[in-house]
């Protein structure tokens, strides 16, 4: 299971970073050069993106980032043609080459899809030596396929190197990507960002110091436990646990919306060390790229401890 965990890690990555996706927290109108979002740390100066509401399947596109600030706002290279709403549920979605990745595969098929573009995760292999008297480090080698379609041979050649280049820019970002074996608890009430004290429903998977991941389906906040506290009464009247955390928070979370994760497996270092552009497959307008990525983690090997015998 380990390489298996390992490659959906590595898709759930790739996935949040060619469908970046966040709902608009504020009305855009007509004229408009600028749109509010959560956070904008997956979107950068040139990144091309649309307006999108997927109830009615109604879009604007044409729109570029010309750039971001930290407090949501993102700033466009020209005026938006619609006014869109946030009660319709809109999104601002970052595309490329105004297209969506219709699939992401674990393994390579050998037909894809008619779809494109796709993108494959493979696991090529995995090599073990000793780390320290009681661990080895595990690297595990994995190999990712970018599939692009287009109307001409230069059109499908650009798509290809700016589909690749969201992806390694992803996994460059994610140097410690999350992998199973993982617990997952719920907050019980909604948390602010500074909040330095965050309320959920079971601290048995926790510990003093133990790392968790706050997450929601736009944003992510790595932190550390500092102290357990003794079960309290939700407001609500049902009962929760309030742990205090190392950093403030970074966002604003909803209870209703958001995981607390906590990991079991620690990648320290990993890298998409090869990139192997423009391979085509299949007749001219089918274009592929490879990207050769690894992760190393330690594994403990507490047989030593002891004289090692066959069992």
């Amino acid at each position: 299971m380990a390489m298996e965990a390992l490659l959906d890690g590595v898709r759930r990555i790739v996935h949040k970073w060619v469908n970046t996706t966040q709902r608009i927290q504020s009305d855009v109108n007509v004229g408009d050069t600028y749109v509010c979002i959560k956070d904008t740390t997956r979107f950068s100066p040139g990144d091309p993106v649309m307006l999108y509401r997927s109830d009615t399947q109604v879009y604007e596109t044409g729109l570029y980032v010309d750039r971001t600030e930290d407090n949501g706002i993102v700033h466009l290279v020209t005026a938006v043609q619609n006014n869109w709403t946030v009660a319709d549920g809109t999104v601002l979605v970052k595309t490329i080459n105004e297209q969506f990745v219709q699939a992401i595969h674990i393994g390579g098929p050998e037909v894809l899809g008619p779809k494109f573009p796709q993108i494959t995760v493979n696991g090529i292999n995995r090599s073990s030596e000793w780390f320290t008297l009681e661990s080895t480090k595990e690297r595990y080698e994995i190999e990712i396929g970018v599939y692009v379609q287009a109307s001409t041979h230069e059109q499908g050649y650009r798509f290809l190197m700016q589909m690749t280049d969201e992806i390694q820019k992803g996994l460059k970002n994610n140097l410690q990507p999350l992998v199973s074996d993982y617990d997952i608890i719920s907050l019980t009430r909604d948390v602010n960002i500074h909040d330095t004290t965050i309320y959920v429903n079971d601290v048995d998977p926790l510990q003093d110091y133990r790392r968790i991941i706050v997450e929601d389906d736009y944003v992510s906040h790595e932190n550390w436990v500092i102290s357990l506290y003794d079960q309290v009464v939700n407001p609500s009247g049902d009962d929760d646990y309030p742990i205090r955390v190392k950093d403030p928070m970074h966002f604003d979370f909803d209870k209703d919306t958001t995981s607390v994760i906590v990991p079991k497996r620690f990648i320290y270092n990993s890298w998409p060390h090869n990139i192997q552009y423009g391979t085509i497959h299949t007749g001219e307008l089918l274009k592929a790229s490879k990207i050769s990525w690894f992760a190393e983690e330690e594994e403990m090997q507490f047989t030593r401890r002891d004289e090692l015998k066959l069992k």
